[in-house]
């Protein structure tokens, strides 16, 4: 890597300060490699007068992102000759055409993605064409040289253990697509090296528009020198820009971390997530930082298993379908803080998805132990319905059209989707009237269910927490059986294993010793917030096992002898609510 930077030194490219230099990191990890390195005693004192000083200056036109790929690849001065260019960008072309083709490649379709099918072409294709000497140098000599590892290098073992989680399930997905898409071409090792190179190095960089107003873009990009510094938020003493009039990339120093100190030197630090959420930053770059100052996040996602099979709540069905239903997350935020002088992991209840999280568990309506949540068995018949008075032409053919729902509602149920993208009429929620004081029931969704119980909510707090948390002990208790050892001997599943046998001990035992677990009984504020919550799973090819499968959804051959009123006060309400589904499905 010193070639690497000796190079771009040199090539006049790239602006250097004099006191930048290349060593190897100071970070306490054996894969963190090189790092950059500020000598003190070369910055004059004008430059440390000032906030910030200039550490490096990358043209655009010397980055990587599509735009850039795009510009490179089309200018023939970049090759050695007419013939050249042609040949490249007819081969790069038809390669696109063939892979566009790919069944729902659209749905991997993001700009890092993107930039790692070029790179990947690029690979495949380097010892037959020409490719430009800026592409080929970086592919060479930093993506195919550096050592890297991510989840994507033992992805098949941890999806047996953390399939459940969207980010885990997504990369195995996406890795997936490269490994077809390129089997034929390059050695599956070197489709993970080059996937896993490029996504640790990839900076999310602002671009100015060119419509004249002040406003950017921000894209995916390969920055060459500026990949060489690290990662530490509790020691960051730079960060990257860039110059609005010419969109170059900027590496700034903040010369208050140099100023007055020693003449040794110092490693630049930035940071690659101002949140420390730990399974991005582990999936990506290959390390967990160390708990510093600041508070770090982890997102649980429940094993859909757990969910289907739990008993322990008065729901006359599983908690995979209610949360499918409802289009719930089931994942649940933690946030790791130090309080009272201890280290200590808490379930972040400062979200708003925790109350959508809750709602099965606030408890039953008063001394009655009425259940707040009944599923509807036959709700099929609802639907049928519903269809049968939004297009009344349908009526003489109601036993077909309750078949056809039957079956619709069993396929989606069954399948590996976190969510049912219908209308949620399968779950029937009993409530007070806050005017009233009446009981009623109605189908809802997870939005209008949080408002109408937040009186209830407010009140009964604290007993929908404790339910929580009793089911929460008994998924750590779940999950410690499950993953009684790493997953295989890559230092990514160590590092998982780890990371998660030290939030189970940790919660479980703070659980068991009635400690404080929430974090809000701490009556202090988050200096940091969580990323945003990964998305719902998204896997219908897959089926999922279910041991009462077919008493799921039974079948009723005459749909005139159901009455919906059983389930909902509102029926007439809903139905107008629905009306627009029924009408165009």
């Amino acid at each position: 890597m010193e070639e690497v930077f000796r190079f771009y030194l040199h090539s006049k490219t790239i602006l250097f300060h004099k006191g930048l230099s290349l060593k190897q990191s100071t970070v306490d990890d054996p894969k963190s490699g090189y790092g950059l390195f500020v000598s003190p005693s070369k910055f004059s004192n004008e430059e440390l007068d000032n906030e910030t000083v200039q550490l490096l200056r990358i043209p655009k036109r010397c980055t990587f992102n599509i735009n850039t790929l795009l510009t490179i690849l089309g200018d023939e001065n970049e090759f050695s000759s007419l013939e050249q260019f042609q040949r490249t960008g007819d081969k790069i072309k038809t390669t696109l055409r063939e892979i566009m083709t790919y069944p729902k490649f659209s749905r991997f379709l993001t700009e890092t993605n993107l930039l790692i099918l070029y790179f990947m072409i690029f690979e495949t294709i380097h010892d037959s064409y020409e490719i430009p000497g800026s592409i080929e140098y970086y592919l060479k000599n930093v993506l195919m040289s550096i050592e890297v590892e991510s989840a994507v290098d033992s992805i098949e073992n941890l999806a047996k253990d953390y399939g459940h989680y969207p980010q885990i399930f997504g990369l195995q997905e996406i890795s997936g697509l490269f490994k077809d898409l390129f089997q034929e071409y390059l050695d599956a090792s070197v489709i993970k090296h080059l996937y896993s190179a490029i996504i640790s190095r990839c900076l999310e960089i602002p671009e100015k528009s060119d419509t004249g107003d002040y406003e950017f873009s921000v894209h995916s990009t390969l920055v060459p020198i500026l990949d060489f510094a690290n990662h530490e938020n509790s020691q960051k003493n730079a960060y990257f820009d860039v110059d609005p009039s010419s969109n170059d990339v900027l590496l700034l120093l903040n010369t208050d971390t140099i100023r007055g100190k020693s003449s040794k030197p110092r490693e630049v630090f930035i940071s690659y997530m101002p949140t420390e959420d730990l399974l991005p930053m582990l999936n990506t770059y290959g390390f967990i930082p160390d708990f510093k100052e600041s508070p770090q996040f982890w997102t649980i996602s429940f094993d859909r298993g757990f969910l289907r099979d739990y008993i322990g709540l008065d729901l006359n069905a599983d908690l995979r379908l209610f949360y499918k239903w409802l289009r719930i997350n089931p994942v649940i935020s933690l946030v790791k803080y130090e309080h009272d002088d201890q280290i200590r992991w808490f379930i972040n209840d400062t979200t708003k998805e925790l109350s959508s999280l809750l709602l099965p568990f606030i408890p039953p309506l008063d001394k009655a132990k009425n259940a707040r949540w009944v599923y509807d068995s036959a709700c099929h018949l609802t639907f049928t319905k519903m269809h049968c008075l939004v297009n009344p032409e349908t009526n003489e053919h109601a036993t077909l059209v309750a078949e056809n729902y039957h079956s619709l509602i069993e396929e989606v149920e069954l399948n590996g989707d976190d969510f049912i993208d219908l209308p949620p009429l399968a779950w029937s929620l009993h409530y007070k009237d806050a005017e009233s004081g009446c009981l009623r029931q109605r189908h809802t969704d997870c939005e209008e269910a949080t408002s109408i119980l937040q009186h209830e909510q407010e009140q009964d707090t604290t007993k929908t927490k404790l339910r929580f948390v009793s089911f929460f002990r008994d998924f750590l208790k779940y999950r410690k059986a499950r993953i009684a050892m790493p997953s295989s001997n890559s230092c990514i599943a160590r590092l998982l294993f780890e990371q998660e046998k030290e939030i189970i001990n940790d919660l479980a035992a703070a659980i068991d010793n009635k400690s404080t677990i929430f974090f809000s009984d701490l009556k202090t504020a988050l200096s940091a917030e969580p990323n945003k919550f990964p998305p719902l799973r998204f896997h219908n090819e897959h089926t999922e096992s279910n041991k009462n499968k077919d008493e799921l959804v039974p079948y009723f051959k005459d749909p005139s002898s159901y009455n919906p009123d059983r389930f909902t006060d509102f029926f007439q309400d809903e139905m107008n609510q629905y009306a627009a589904f029924f009408r165009d499905g």
